[in-house]
Order: structure tokens, then sequence, then C-alpha cells
């Protein structure tokens, strides 16, 4: 299934009295692909696709948001792409297959009823992000939004590009000890897990290659680890 996939949410067989209060996603590179600072505008534009990546006849849904395709100026045969697009020649931001799965897992499995969800961004284009979380479907009718409790996004006003001021905004918003946190984040432009466990010690687990089943896994295992 390529880069984010991996094997089935089944195997997992954690205790709901061991899950962290909150688990928090890092957006790009870490659930979705592409970046938001590589699109050439806001993806407004609804994609349709099966809900479920590992059964191509599952319900169709909102699988991504695609950015307008605009015409050069002084060009009529060229479109004005940012700085990806698909093997189709669209910029369309969709989730890693992982990332998917382990976000339909906690939003049909009762033993993730208690977990909040949050998002922590450091994006240059915090309005593309929004845009995405809005119109994204994890199951039919229930969109990232729906699922997210608390989110910061950008690196304006109170965040930075450390992922700690997101955190410092995140716990003030929920109450939730750091120390009940889990959080998952590509950490290919710095170490944000690290330096969030040395600040603050939250548990995470870093995500090179989008958010893999087997990797959250290892981040609940982690965290029950830690909290023993």
């Amino acid at each position: 299934m390529g880069k984010g996939s991996s094997a089935s949410l089944s195997s997992c067989n954690s205790n709901n009295d061991d899950m962290p209060s909150m688990i928090v996603f890092d957006l790009d590179d870490c659930l979705w692909t592409p970046e938001m600072h590589e699109l050439s505008g806001m993806p407004s534009i609804p994609v349709e696709g099966p809900l479920d990546p590992s059964d191509n006849n599952s319900e169709l849904g909102t699988v991504g948001m695609k950015v307008p395709s605009r015409r050069r100026r002084g060009n009529n045969k060229g479109f004005d792409w940012g700085g990806y697009a698909n093997d189709d020649g669209e910029e369309v931001v969709e989730l890693y297959p992982g990332a998917r799965l382990v976000l339909r897992e906690m939003a049909t499995n009762p033993k993730y009823a208690a977990v909040k969800i949050a998002v922590a961004s450091s994006s240059l284009e915090p309005s593309y992000s929004r845009a995405c979380i809005d119109g994204i479907e994890i199951v039919d009718g229930v969109t990232m939004k729906d699922m997210i409790s608390y989110s910061q996004i950008g690196r304006d006003g109170q965040l930075t590009s450390r992922k700690t001021s997101h955190f410092k905004l995140l716990q003030a918003q929920s109450g939730i000890p750091y120390d009940e946190m889990l959080f998952f984040d590509d950490c290919n432009w710095g170490d944000h897990v690290g330096d969030l466990q040395d600040a603050f010690g939250v548990t995470g687990i870093r995500t090179p290659q989008g958010l893999q089943v087997d990797e959250f896994h290892q981040g609940l295992e982690k965290y029950r680890s830690r909290r023993k």
C-alpha cells in the first residue's frame, strides 16, 4: 500500500485503563501528504474515494482535498502548480493509508471513546490545514474536524516552530497533564518528539514515512511502559 501503510489494527489488545488521555498528531508528513507549503493554493475541492484504504468496495466519501487548477498567465497550454503534484498532475492532499486506518479505528472502536484527539502543527499555511481537516472524512459523515477536540496549527502569535509552544496551549485548553499525552510526529524537520519528552515528559513516536499502524501500536505500548 506504500508510504504510511501497515497491517490491520485488529492485533491491538490495549486495555482501556492504559490509554492516554489525549493523543496528539502532527499533520504534514505524519497524517497526510503533501505539506501545505508545497501547494499552490487552497485545497477546496473534495475528492471522493473508498473511506477504508484496505477495501476498495467500502463506502465512498471525501478522502482528499484538491487545489483548483490555474492556467499560467500568458500560457494557455500549461497549468500553474505548486511544488507538488500527483501522477495525474493534480494537487491532492490525502491521508496516508496507515493514518486513515488509525483514525478509522479511533472513530469506531469504543475503547478509544474517552481518548481526546488533538493536532499540533507548525504549518506555514494553517488555513489550508483547516480546510483539509474540515473536508476529509474518516467514516461516513464523520470528518477529521468532528474527531478533533483541540488544535494548535501554525507558527505565529503564541505559536513558534517548536512544538513546545503548541503543547503549552493544548495543555492549558484541555487541562490534561503532559504525562497523559501521546504524540506522533514525522520529525523530518527537527526532533519534536525528543524536544517534548525533554521539556514536558510527553511520550512520543517518530513517523518519518507517515504514520503507520505498527507505529501507532508502538506508541500505545511505549505510553503504557512509561506509565508503569
